[in-house]
């Protein structure tokens, strides 16, 4: 074994050749397969979630930085995670997680952070989205395993670079080879992505390091459509590690079977997952088998989950207030919705703000034709997302400080809500119910609140002379009424009363 401690010539693996112009690092897959079992990484890593920064489309927000320790058989697809986060958004805390698994199957212990004591099978989407990244990471690993498809030349950022185009498991990679060091300046694929469609998942690679004769990147910065998501710095890379076999064992037997489905799907969408689990979320799944429509007043119907929709009913139509996670579970509402109400179209989508775990379903309703309500601070992104990834001319209707719309029939309110939790917020509002729906900023019946985004909705309220008597959250249950009693709330930013609280 060898772990490398210093930059050293990687010529050792190397075989220099050339194809056109551009000189290439031709790495020696048979000796990489047959001699390199298992690969020990050791790294600090900073996470980032574009989706939930306070403006829309603006620089993405620090959710966590952690030390990770992995150890990956790629060849015996078999690999252990083991995390130590410092969590910052949304909740600040510290999280000890660990993922053991082989191809279908894994166990998952964790510590810290919401849930706290949890331990369990992984479920396969986190599988997916675990292997799928082990491989985008190490791009001369990917090489060696890969079936190569072409090969041509090109350029990135004025420098002459090596196109290689892999297929593994069904999935098409593009490896960069830079053309003065013969290494991979990048790796990159394209995945589902609940707000573009798809998107490009890449990995930019620089100070290379040799360990054993086999090049090994020591930075990381990985981008979802050039948006910036990951940055790791890793701290010692071990080849053929010794006494990893107990970290890789369990017992695979005595776990439930794993679902190749949800495995797939959490390989497709392999940023997505992880960008969540950098924010502390250990759910990986797309919510379709618990959509239920519960009526909570006359004509308006709460559709409860981790992430609340809200539907309001009127003569000539329906409104749906947010669109949550996943697109599956939008398809999965939409047809509920009409088999409820076969004859009402969807006529407005309300978006109550941009951050992707109460959008990410949106596309599905945007295609029935749905004319999409938001504010007009986030107008330009949700444009953009629009017209570039949608066939189809979206209405959007923008919000200022007040809007009202009765185009279902019944007239329906829309407020801006000035937070710092998100700009553009607004808040629907149900006048012949006095019935207000807001997204994060208050969770009714939930004894985790954010106190001080609590605040600004109450300011909204005061400040539109809002008259409000029933609050419905995107997350929480049921209906709280108003006035709220919020005494205890004394934490500046949030308060958390009880560790563990759902």
């Amino acid at each position: 074994m060898s772990a490398c401690t210093k930059t050293r010539s990687a010529t050792a693996f190397l075989l220099v050749g050339s194809i056109g112009t551009v000189a290439t690092a031709q790495i020696n897959n048979d000796r990489l397969r047959n001699e390199v079992g298992t690969v020990k990484i050791e790294a600090r890593v900073q996470r980032f979630e574009p989706i939930q920064s306070v403006v829309a489309g603006a620089f993405p927000i620090h959710t966590s930085n952690y030390d990770v320790v992995a150890v990956w058989d790629p060849a015996g697809s078999r690999a252990h995670e083991s995390w130590d986060m410092e969590l910052i958004y949304p909740l600040p805390g510290e999280m000890q997680i660990s993922f053991t698994s082989n191809e279908t199957v894994g166990i998952r212990r964790q510590s810290g952070g919401l849930a706290g004591q949890s331990d369990g099978p992984m479920e396969s989407s986190r599988i997916g989205a675990n292997f799928k990244d082990l491989w985008l990471s190490n791009p001369v690993i990917l090489l060696a395993y890969a079936e190569q498809r072409a090969v041509s030349n090109g350029d990135r950022s004025d420098q002459r670079v090596e196109l290689h185009q892999l297929t593994l498991e069904d999935t098409e990679w593009l490896v960069e080879i830079d053309g003065a060091s013969g290494l991979p300046a990048s790796a990159s694929t394209t995945e589902n992505d609940p707000h573009r469609g798809r998107i490009e998942n890449r990995i930019d690679f620089s100070d290379w390091r040799d360990v054993d004769g086999i090049p090994f990147p020591f930075r990381l910065e990985q981008f979802t459509g050039d948006r910036l998501v990951r940055r790791e710095i890793r701290t010692a890379v071990t080849v053929n590690p010794e006494n990893t076999e107990s970290l890789l064992a369990f017992v695979a037997s005595e776990l439930p079977p794993g679902d190749p489905a949800m495995r797939r799907w959490g390989w497709d969408m392999s940023h997505i997952i992880l960008k969540r689990g950098g924010g502390g979320n250990i759910g990986n799944f797309p919510q379709i088998d618990n959509v239920a429509i519960e009526e909570i007043a006359p004509g308006i119907y709460l559709v409860p989950s981790t992430h609340n929709n809200l539907i309001i009913e009127g003569p000539d139509g329906l409104a749906l207030v947010d669109a949550s996670w996943y697109p599956e579970r939008s398809h999965t509402l939409l047809a509920r919705m009409a088999e409820r109400w076969p004859e009402k179209p969807i006529r407005y989508l309300f978006l109550t703000h941009h951050h992707i775990d109460h959008t990410g379903g949106m596309r599905p309703v945007i295609e029935t034709g749905a004319s999409v309500v938001t504010s007009e601070k986030n107008a330009g992104y949700f444009r953009e997302v629009f017209e570039s990834t949608m066939a189809q001319i979206v209405n959007l209707v923008e919000v200022g400080q007040f809007l009202s719309l009765d185009g279902i029939g019944r007239e329906i309110h829309a407020y801006d809500v000035y937070t710092e939790h998100a700009d553009g917020m607004i808040a629907a509002y149900v006048p012949d119910e006095k019935l207000l729906f807001n997204a994060d900023l208050f969770s009714p019946n939930r004894p985790l609140q954010f106190s001080l985004w609590f605040d600004d909705l109450m300011n909204a309220i005061d400040w539109h002379g809002i008259d409000v008597e029933k609050h419905v959250g995107g997350h929480g249950s049921g209906i709280a009424a108003h006035p709220v009693d919020v005494s205890g709330h004394t934490m500046p930013v949030i308060r958390r009363l009880e560790i563990g609280a759902n």
